[in-house]
């Protein structure tokens, strides 16, 4: 049992180390950009040249406005999943400082679940564990950042499909529920990613 306990001990002492100093410089704000600036710029020009792709290859037996939005939403997926990458590596990660390996590597699945449900489900914080709740917390945010960014590209693409097809078929019966079930994980997602800022807010020194 000695030997347990010292093992712990040492897992912990060294997830400390990792953790300590590891802050989260303005993650959500860059997120608030992004969706208030970025997004919605890329689904407006996506879907202008749409609309004027579908006018010049859209025969007169097909519809233009569904052409329109199908082109329109395809080029926007694409233009989201590129540039929600490229964002979240270029804006979103320089903000955690200072860049360091996971703090929760080396810890037990069981430790890791116990810093994880601390810090996203709102259980009671463990103050001895605070250093480590916290640095865990800020590369926990910058990994939900990170998927706000892109799964939105996913969901255009998919948008993109089922405005193209409709339902006639089961395969696009699993598309939409597919897309149901992309728009349910986005919510929770972006749910996560409030819980790490409360907590972050809630635990400061």
């Amino acid at each position: 049992m000695r030997d347990v306990n010292a093992g712990a001990e040492v897992r912990w002492a060294k997830a400390a180390a990792r953790a300590e100093g590891v802050t989260d410089l303005g993650i959500g704000a860059a997120v608030r950009r992004y969706f208030l600036v970025v997004f919605p710029s890329i689904i407006a020009v996506a879907l202008v040249l749409g609309f004027v792709l579908a006018a010049v290859w859209t025969g007169p037996e097909q519809n233009l406005l569904r052409s329109g939005i199908h082109l329109g939403l395809l080029l926007a997926g694409i233009a989201l999943l590129i540039i929600g990458l490229i964002y979240g590596n270029k804006k979103v990660g320089p903000l955690v400082q200072p860049r360091r390996m996971g703090v929760m590597v080396g810890l037990t699945a069981d430790e890791a679940k116990h810093v994880r449900r601390q810090v996203l489900t709102g259980k009671p914080t463990d103050p001895e564990k605070l250093t480590v709740l916290r640095g865990a917390a800020v590369q926990i945010r910058e990994g939900l950042a990170k998927q706000l960014l892109t799964t939105p590209g996913s969901l255009a693409l998919l948008c993109g499909q089922a405005v193209s097809r409709g339902i006639t078929s089961v395969l696009d019966v699993v598309m939409v529920l597919l897309l149901l079930a992309l728009t349910v994980l986005l919510g929770f997602i972006a749910r996560q990613f409030q819980r790490t800022g409360t907590f972050l807010s809630s635990t400061r020194f």
